[in-house]
C-alpha cells in the first residue's frame, strides 16, 4: 500500500509562473489588455510582493516566463529588440533574488537563428533555465526545418524549451470559434492546437535529428496522455506504413513510437490543472519522473495548486518528484537544503489563504 504523506514536501518549484513587462503590455491589443485587468497587479509585480505570495502558500522558487503572446505577434526587428531588453530585465530580477526566482527566455522565433542566438546569451549570462515560446509563429510550427538552429542550440546547451498555448492560425479560429465565447478557445482550442504542435514535432523526425532535445507541455500534457494509446497506434502504424510505401529515402519522419518520444523528450506540467483522475491519468501514461509541478499564477491560484500538491495520492518519494526534483533534474536547477519559507504562518497567509479557498468554494458550487 502507497505511503500518502499530506505534508508539504520539503521544496516545491512551479515553472509556468507568469508576468508581464511594461513595453510589452503598452503594444498588445487594447482589448487583450482589459482582459487581463484583473490580474494585471500580479503579473506586473516581480519582487518582494510576489515572493509575500509565494511564501504564504509554500513555494519557494518560481521559474519566471513572459505571458502570452510575448513577441511573436511583432516584427522581427521589433521582437529581437524587444526580447533582448525584457530578458535583460528579467535577468537583473533573477540575479536580484535567485533563491526565488529563475527565467524562462522570451525569443525572436520571426528568426529561429536569432531565437538561437538570445536563447544562448540568456543561459550563459543569466543562467536561464530554457525558454517559453507560444505555440506556431505566422502560423509557422516548429516542426519546419527553419527551426533547425534553435533545436541544436537547446541540445548543446541542455536546455528544455516550453511549448505555451496560443490561438489556432486564423483559418481554424474562423471554422471552428469565431462564432463562440472565446472560452471556447482558451478552454478547448488552446489544448488541441498545443497538443497538435507537439505531435506534429514528433511526427516529423524532430527528436531524432536532436536525441537530446527536451520539450515541455502544460496542464497536466494537453489531452495527449488520456488519448496516448490511440494516440500511439495510429501515428506509430501510420508514420511505419508511410516509410514503407514512401520512394523517397530522405523522408523525414519519426523511427520510434510516439510513447517512446513521450516518455523520452518530452515533460508535461500541472499548470492550472490540480485534479488527481487526470493526475493519475499522466502518471500512468508517461510516468511520474515527467511531471513537474506548476500552478500557473497568476491566472490560477497559489494556495489551489498547493492544496492539490499536498492532497496528491502519491508516496512520499513521488510527491517530491513531482514538487521539485523532477524540475531540478529537467531544468538543471541546484537542489536547495534549506528553503525560504518564512511566512507561511503569517496573517497574510492566514487570510489569503481563506480567500483562496473561499473563492474556490464559490466555483465549484456555481460549477454544479
Amino acid at each position: 500500500m502507497v505511503n500518502r504523506a499530506r505534508a508539504l514536501p520539503s521544496r516545491v518549484i512551479a515553472l509556468e509562473e507568469a508576468f508581464i513587462h511594461p513595453r510589452l503590455r503598452d503594444l498588445y491589443p487594447p482589448e487583450y489588455v482589459k482582459l487581463l485587468a484583473p490580474v494585471m497587479e500580479r503579473l506586473s509585480d516581480v519582487g518582494p510582493e510576489r515572493i509575500r505570495r509565494m511564501d504564504a502558500a509554500g513555494i519557494d522558487l518560481q521559474v519566471l516566463s513572459h505571458i502570452r503572446p510575448g513577441v511573436q505577434t511583432l516584427d522581427l526587428d521589433t521582437a529581437i529588440r524587444l526580447s533582448r531588453e525584457v530578458n535583460d530585465w528579467l535577468g537583473g530580477i533573477v540575479q536580484q533574488y535567485p533563491t526565488r526566482f529563475a527565467g524562462f527566455a522570451m525569443l525572436p522565433t520571426q528568426s529561429p537563428v536569432a531565437a538561437a542566438d538570445e536563447l544562448e546569451r540568456t543561459v550563459t549570462h543569466y543562467g536561464f533555465k530554457g525558454a517559453l515560446i507560444n505555440g506556431h509563429t505566422h502560423g509557422i510550427y516548429m516542426d519546419d526545418p527553419s527551426f533547425s538552429p534553435l533545436f541544436e542550440r537547446a541540445q548543446a546547451l541542455d536546455v528544455p524549451i516550453y511549448i505555451h498555448p496560443t490561438d489556432p492560425p486564423q483559418p481554424i479560429m474562423d471554422v471552428y470559434y469565431k462564432d463562440y465565447d472565446p472560452a471556447m478557445t482558451v478552454g478547448w482550442g488552446w489544448q488541441v492546437e498545443t497538443a497538435t504542435h507537439l505531435l506534429r514535432i514528433i511526427s516529423g523526425g524532430v527528436f531524432d535529428r536532436y536525441p537530446r532535445l527536451k520539450i515541455i507541455i502544460g496542464h497536466m500534457g494537453e489531452l495527449i496522455p488520456y488519448a496516448l494509446p490511440r494516440i500511439n497506434t495510429a501515428l506509430t502504424l501510420g508514420n511505419w506504413l508511410s516509410g514503407i510505401q514512401s520512394k523517397d529515402s530522405n523522408q523525414n519522419g519519426m523511427k520510434q513510437s510516439v510513447l517512446y518520444y513521450m516518455k523520452q523528450n518530452v515533460f508535461i506540467t500541472t499548470s492550472g490543472v490540480f485534479d488527481q483522475a487526470t493526475l493519475t491519468c499522466a502518471i500512468q501514461a508517461l510516468g511520474i519522473d515527467n511531471i513537474l509541478f506548476s500552478v500557473d499564477e497568476p491566472l490560477r491560484d497559489n494556495f489551489e495548486g498547493v492544496a492539490f500538491l499536498q492532497e496528491a495520492r502519491l508516496s512520499a518519494e513521488d510527491k517530491e518528484k513531482l514538487a521539485h526534483k523532477n524540475a531540478e533534474r529537467v531544468l538543471n536547477l541546484r537542489p536547495e537544503t534549506n528553503p525560504r519559507r518564512h511566512s507561511s504562518k503569517s496573517f497574510f497567509a492566514f487570510r489569503a489563504k481563506a480567500k483562496a479557498k473561499l473563492a474556490r468554494a464559490v466555483l465549484s458550487f456555481l460549477m454544479k
